[in-house]
């Protein structure tokens, strides 16, 4: 039987949306335009025009998936496709346009591979952070059981991205949340302070993360915003190193570009190593659709168990 800590799972679920409506302000700017806007904090507004504590698409396509398995009590590629359909109509706030392609061709009457590839063939990149973004229910649900957590998260990171590497950053990503919540920051340093069984793209991103080294992660954020590999570089960094969620969310947001995806990804990393006990009290009274997230983590917890 897994043993899951589930107040780490809490916060990591916590975590993702935390991340989220504190990024979702900042979405899109620079650094230095970030800065200027001052502390992050649950202030709504920004390019999307949130509420404080609202987020973007990207809590929303995270519960789908999480709701998705606690009613199946398992991973089912077609009902997951069948939710982001849903939200993919919602035109929900933040969308990406690869996201936006490649669902509304499936909502058309089209294959998930079909819509993909094509996108893909035609010169759009699919290595984006949409698939790992959305990943963490599969790394609760799954904790502690590596083949099941390999499988769902591969198959349902090709619904939506081509590219593998999409699929090799979302594993990853799980694969933390798991080490976390069973096993603990030991476990987490142990798995990957020898990064060499790692495709050689992420295990770049790996070895400065684990070392504490920010410049590899920050030059991503503006060079490949909105890419898989800076998302995880990111959620790495703080994984590994920061001292509290608010010093790591503010740094995180911090950074511009996708600040909403990379504060989902750095958020539930980080909540699966600190817990929800640790999320600063005014961040979670503010943060919308928090009793679902609540319900729906118990459920997780149950399935992994």
């Amino acid at each position: 039987m897994t043993r899951v800590d589930q107040d780490k799972a809490l916060g990591s679920m916590l975590g993702l949306a935390v991340g989220d409506a504190l990024g979702a302000p900042l979405a899109g700017m620079t650094r230095e335009e970030a800065a200027a806007n001052g502390q992050p904090g649950m202030t709504g507004g920004g390019p999307h025009g949130v509420r404080p504590g609202q987020g973007t698409g990207v809590t929303q396509i995270a519960l789908a998936l999480a709701t998705t398995l606690v009613e199946l009590g398992g991973y089912d590629a077609d009902r997951a496709l069948q939710s982001y359909i849903a939200w993919y109509r919602t035109d929900p706030a933040g969308i990406s346009d690869h996201m936006r392609e490649v669902l509304g061709t499936v909502a058309g009457g089209g294959d998930s591979f079909r819509a993909t590839s094509t996108f893909h063939l035609g010169g759009g990149v699919t290595s984006g952070n949409g698939a790992v973004m959305r990943a963490t229910p599969l790394g609760i649900a799954f904790a502690g059981r590596d083949a099941g957590l390999r499988d769902a998260t591969l198959a349902d990171a090709s619904l939506t991205h081509f590219d593998p590497l999409a699929g090799k950053v979302a594993l990853l990503h799980n694969q933390a949340v798991s080490w976390l919540l069973v096993g603990g920051s030991e476990r987490l340093y142990a798995e990957l302070k020898n990064p060499e069984w790692l495709d050689d793209r992420i295990e770049d991103v790996v070895y400065p993360a684990v070392g504490g080294v920010r410049g590899f992660a920050e030059t991503l954020a503006a060079s490949e915003p909105g890419s898989a590999l800076a998302s995880i570089a990111i959620g790495l960094v703080v994984a590994f190193n920061a001292d509290s969620f608010e010093q790591g969310l503010s740094w995180v947001v911090g950074l511009g570009g996708d600040s909403p995806g990379n504060g989902a990804v750095a958020g539930a990393l980080m909540g699966a190593r600190l817990g929800a006990s640790n999320i600063p009290a005014a961040w979670l009274e503010a943060l919308e659709r928090r009793a679902e997230i609540e319900g729906l983590t118990q459920r997780l917890v149950m399935l992994a168990a």
